[in-house]
């Protein structure tokens, strides 16, 4: 078919290329009325205790701090986790992640870091919840500690290594959004169009009689 093809089938189905309009400008405005997200990130370093001499903690991990990163991850990812964020006031949605320098197949975590991303409908929700997030997880590092017997002077710590507790606004691609909306909506009301036009074409064809009966012979003349 060319596009005149698709063009007459949408002039003769006028009801379902008003529909098409009006379902493709409702999308478009739930899309430009949408409220805003937020969004909150802050990543921290897992550090090992301090000690009498001066150091770098940053120059060099041990897989201590690594392996206690990932099981805050794990937790703080589990349902038991999620329930003491919530439980402690937060109120948004977050994720936590573990830093990989490979990739989804082969991950390599060989270092402590620990990405903490919180979204949420505004901004205070969202900053609230990152620091419930961080509060939770001071309290369980410490909690796991002092069960396993470590004294208070060798306790594994954590410092906030970048990021900011100050949420922003998560804007994504609208246009994106607008131009894939506009697409969806002409194939959906041409397709639907000439689905129109197949159906009333196959109705026509057999309401048609078969074939046309034969005349009546004259009578004879007396």
């Amino acid at each position: 078919m060319a596009i005149r093809d698709f063009v007459v089938a949408l002039r003769r189905n006028p009801l379902v290329t008003i529909l098409a309009v009006v379902l493709t400008a409702l999308a478009l405005v739930r899309v430009e009325l949408a409220p805003p997200r937020y969004e909150a990130r802050t990543v921290v370093t897992f550090l090992t205790p301090p000690s009498s001499f001066p150091r770098n903690v940053y120059a060099s991990f041990t897989p201590a701090l690594v392996t206690m990163a990932e099981v805050s991850s794990r937790w703080l990812d589990s349902a038991d986790g999620r329930r003491a964020v919530r439980a402690a006031g937060g109120r948004g949605g977050f994720e936590v992640a573990l830093a990989n320098r490979g990739n989804q197949e082969q991950p390599i975590h060989d270092q402590p870091y620990l990405t903490v991303l919180v979204n949420a409908g505004s901004a205070d929700a969202a900053r609230g919840t990152l620091l419930k997030v961080l509060g939770v997880l001071r309290d369980r590092l410490r909690a796991v500690q002092v069960a396993q017997g470590a004294r208070p002077g060798s306790y594994i710590s954590w410092q906030v290594a970048a990021g900011s507790d100050r949420a922003v606004p998560v804007t994504g691609r609208p246009s994106r959004a607008i131009l894939a909306i506009l697409l969806i909506g002409t194939l959906g009301g041409t397709c639907a169009a000439v689905t129109a036009d197949r159906r009333r074409r196959r109705r026509n064809e057999t309401s048609e009689p078969s074939g046309t009966s034969a005349p009546a012979r004259a009578s004879a003349p007396a």
